[in-house]
Parts: structure tokens; sequence; C-alpha cells
């Protein structure tokens, strides 16, 4: 690994990168005719171009038919989790009885916190991050509250 952090070797590291070839299948954040340097995958990672083809396919069958949606090929709504499984356990590096894809971040917040979360008195904050969605706090905050703990003495928030 260099400790090279120079514009000139960033863009030769950029000509070298084998993942190049994808980049063009992203739609690139820009504001003022400027190109952005986007980290941020948590949420909202790169809008790939062909997604919007997909939404709309879904959208229309949605109006075609309705509830039964969840039901019909190609891509039943109610087996999405089973369609995902083993294309995201690859991506994650996960055998593919270890990893399933299902709900919201905030449900999934909710559901690891019902397993896990067994505070005590000397064990008992929960770390999150400022400025979190405010679902996801509320999420922590409930979760707290209904093990009889106070959100203010056991929430930490870290900026």
């Amino acid at each position: 690994m260099s400790n090279d952090f120079s514009l000139e070797n960033a863009r030769k590291l950029d000509r070298e990168d084998p993942l190049k070839r994808f980049r063009d299948q992203f739609h690139l954040p820009h504001e003022n005719q400027r190109n952005d340097i986007y980290f941020v995958g948590n949420s909202l990672g790169l809008q790939p171009k062909s997604v919007a083809k997909y939404v709309e396919e879904e959208l229309e069958t949605w109006q075609r038919l309705g509830v039964r949606g969840h039901f019909s090929p190609p891509r039943p709504w109610l087996s999405y989790h089973q369609l995902l499984t083993e294309t995201m356990a690859d991506l994650v590096g996960g055998q593919h009885n270890e990893v399933v894809v299902m709900n919201t971040l905030t449900v999934n917040l909710h559901l690891m916190m019902a397993t896990f979360y067994r505070p005590t008195d000397k064990c008992n904050k929960i770390l999150i991050e400022a400025h979190a969605f405010p679902s996801d706090k509320n999420a922590v905050e409930s979760q707290i509250r209904l093990h009889g703990r106070d959100p203010s003495e056991c929430l930490i928030e870290l900026e």
C-alpha cells in the first residue's frame, strides 16, 4: 500500500483499477457542473443507471396486478428475500445460509436489539452516530425504554 496521496497517484490508481468498467453504470452526483467524490454507501449509494427501468417495471406490475404482484413472476415481491440471498451472500462474503435481505434498517435495528440488547447496571449503553435517521434513533430509544432504562443515560451519540 502506497503512502502517496497525490492527485497524480490517485489518477494512476483509477486508470489501473480492475473495477473501473463499472463506473459508467452509475449516475455520479453533480451540482454546478462539478462531479463530487462520493463515499456514501450506507444509505443511498450511487444510483445505477438501470434502476429507473426496474422501478418502472415494478410500478407497472403493481398497477396491473395489485396485490397479486406478491406472487407473480418474474420478480414476485413475497419471496424477494429468497431471490436476493445468494447474490447478497456472495457480495458480502457470507455463506448462503447466513444472509437474508429483509425489511428496512430501522426494522432490522429493532429486531437486532430485541434479540441481543440485554442491559445490566454495568453494561447498558448503546452507541449511535449523531444525526442518525430519526427513525433509527427512535428505534434505539424505544428499545432502551422497553428495558426500563432512560435514553438520556443509556444512549451515547457520537459526533
